[in-house]
C-alpha cells in the first residue's frame, strides 16, 4: 500500500488529500494539520463586514477526512527526514511515507514598526483573527488599515460598513499598485474617498502608539486615533520545515517542476508556500491565490499516488468587490510589460453591463493589453458595477490560448437587453487596440 503524508490542511493540502484518495483508492493518505476547521480565508473580510455568518464558511477537517477515508492527525509537523522518509510531529509522533506533499501555506508579514506588538493590532488569516477583530470593532470608533492590497481594501470596506472611521495607509503611491495600472487604481481611490475612507498614499507608518493597547498611529508627523489596527501587508511563504529538510527554495517560495515535485524525489509541494511560473514571461513568481492553491493541490495530489497531471503556470487572475465596485485583472499590467521590455498596444473602452436603456444598467471600464509585435493579448483590467468576473475569465482563457487582436475582434457573443449590451466590451476594446496599431503602422510608413 502506498503511504502518502500531507503537511498542512489549508486549501492546497486538503485538496491534495481528497484528489489523491480519488486517484488511488488503495492509497493510505494521512493529513497532518494544526487546524480543526476548513475554510476560505478569502471570506473573512466579508464575515467581518457582516455579509456572511462565520458558521457558514467553516467545516470540520476531521469530519471531511473521515467521510473520505483520509487519516486526519491534529498536530504540527516539525521535521522531515528525506532519507528515511519520515515526518515527525510536535507530539513526537513519526509518520513514514512513500510520497510527501508540503502544503504549509503562508505566514502574515508583520512590518518592523515600533508598537506592532500592542494589543488590538491584528493580522487577518485565520477565523480566530476575524473573531477578535469583530469583537473589538463593536466597541471601536476608529481604525487604521496598513497596506492597500486586496485584503487591506476589503477589510477597510468591511470596517467602514460597521460604522468605524477608517484610514488606509499604503507605502506605494496607489492602491493595488502591483495589480493594476495607475488609472484603474485611481478609480478605486475615488470610490474609497466617496465612502468616507481617508487615504494616505506613498507613506509608511512610523510608530503605533499606546501603552498596552493601541491608541494612535503616527504617520507623516500626524497621530491618527486608532482603536484597532489591521496589518494588510501580505503573507510570506512558510518554508521553514522544507528548507531544514534540504528542499530548494527560490525567491522565498519552494521550487517545484510542472508536476509540483521538489528537487527531492517523492516530495511535492503546493499552495502559498510554493513558487509558480508565469504563463506569459516564464518567470518564477509567487501566486498566493486560492485558485492557485487548489490547482497546485490537485496536481500534487494526483501525481503523488501514481496519477498524471501537470501545472502549466499562472496568470494571477484576481477579482474583488469593494462596496458596489467590482475589480478584476489577469496577466500583465502595462508596468509589468515595461519591466519585461515588451512593446505593447492597449485598447480601452467604457461600456455597460446591460443595454444602456435597460433599468439598473451599470458602467464597466475595460482595458486589454496586447503585445504590439505579435498582437497577442497579454493582460486585462476591468472595473465596473457588475459582470467583471466572467469577462476576466474569458480574457484569461484568451491569454492562455495565445489569442491575438483579430481573434477577440471575431468573438461570437450573445445579446439580450436585460443581460448584456449589443456590442461586447472585449470586442470593442480589441477594436480600439487594432485602430491604434493601424495608426502606428501608417505613421511608420510616412516616416520611412
Amino acid at each position: 500500500m502506498h503511504n502518502l503524508v500531507i503537511i498542512g490542511g489549508g486549501g492546497a493540502g486538503l485538496t491534495a488529500a481528497l484528489t489523491a484518495k480519488k486517484t488511488n483508492h488503495e492509497a493510505d493518505v494521512t493529513l497532518i494539520t494544526n487546524e480543526r476547521l476548513s475554510y476560505s480565508p478569502c471570506a473573512l473580510p466579508f464575515v467581518i463586514g457582516g455579509e456572511i455568518d462565520i458558521e457558514k464558511i467553516a467545516k470540520g477537517i476531521e469530519e471531511i477526512c473521515e467521510n473520505s477515508g483520509i487519516n486526519c492527525v491534529i498536530d504540527e509537523a516539525i521535521s522531515i527526514d528525506t532519507e528515511k522518509k519520515v515526518v515527525e510531529t510536535k507530539k513526537r509522533r513519526k509518520f513514514p511515507y512513500d510520497s510527501l506533499i508540503i502544503a504549509t501555506g503562508g505566514i502574515p508579514r508583520v512590518p518592523p514598526i515600533k508598537g506592532v506588538d500592542l494589543e488590538n493590532v491584528f493580522t487577518l488569516q485565520r477565523i480566530e483573527d476575524a473573531e477578535k477583530i469583530i469583537k473589538k470593532a463593536k466597541e471601536s470608533k476608529s481604525a487604521v488599515v496598513i497596506g492597500a492590497g486586496a485584503v487591506g481594501l476589503e477589510v477597510a470596506a468591511a470596517l467602514t460598513k460597521l460604522g468605524l472611521k477608517v484610514t488606509l495607509v499604503e507605502m506605494f503611491d496607489h492602491v493595488l499598485s502591483r495589480c493594476l495600472d495607475e488609472e484603474f487604481s485611481e478609480i478605486i481611490e475615488q470610490k474609497l474617498k466617496e465612502e468616507g475612507i481617508e487615504l494616505i498614499m506613498g507613506s509608511c507608518v512610523e510608530e503605533i502608539l499606546g501603552d498596552k493597547e493601541v491608541k494612535a498611529v503616527r504617520i507623516c508627523d500626524r497621530d491618527l486615533p486608532a482603536d484597532i489596527v489591521i496589518l494588510g501587508t501580505g503573507i510570506r511563504p512558510n518554508t521553514e520545515i522544507a528548507e531544514k529538510a534540504g528542499i530548494e527554495t527560490v525567491d522565498g517560495g519552494i521550487k517545484t517542476d510542472g508536476y509540483m515535485q521538489t528537487n527531492v524525489k517523492d516530495v511535492y509541494a503546493a499552495g502559498d508556500c510554493v513558487d509558480s511560473r508565469s504563463l506569459i514571461t516564464g518567470r518564477l513568481m509567487l501566486s498566493q491565490l486560492g485558485t492557485t492553491a487548489i490547482r497546485h493541490g490537485m496536481t500534487a495530489g494526483m501525481n503523488s499516488v501514481g496519477g498524471y497531471a501537470t501545472f502549466e503556470g499562472v496568470l494571477n487572475s484576481i477579482i474583488l468587490k469593494i462596496f458596489d465596485l467590482e475589480i478584476g485583472r489577469t496577466g500583465l499590467t502595462e508596468k509589468d510589460a515595461k519591466e519585461e521590455e515588451i512593446e505593447i498596444v492597449t485598447g480601452r473602452i467604457k461600456s455597460t453591463t446591460k443595454s444602456e436603456y435597460y433599468p439598473e444598467s451599470k458602467e464597466i471600464d475595460v482595458k486589454l493589453i496586447f503585445n504590439a509585435l505579435n498582437r497577442r493579448v497579454i493582460g486585462a483590467q476591468m472595473i465596473g458595477g457588475g459582470e467583471v468576473a466572467g469577462k476576466i475569465d474569458l480574457a484569461a482563457f484568451a491569454i492562455a490560448k495565445n489569442a491575438c487582436i483579430e481573434d477577440i475582434m471575431k468573438l461570437k457573443y450573445c445579446y439580450t437587453p436585460p443581460l448584456t449590451p449589443s456590442h461586447n466590451a472585449l470586442v470593442l476594446a480589441a477594436e480600439n487596440a487594432f485602430k491604434k496599431l493601424r495608426r502606428i503602422k501608417e505613421e511608420r510608413k510616412r516616416r520611412f
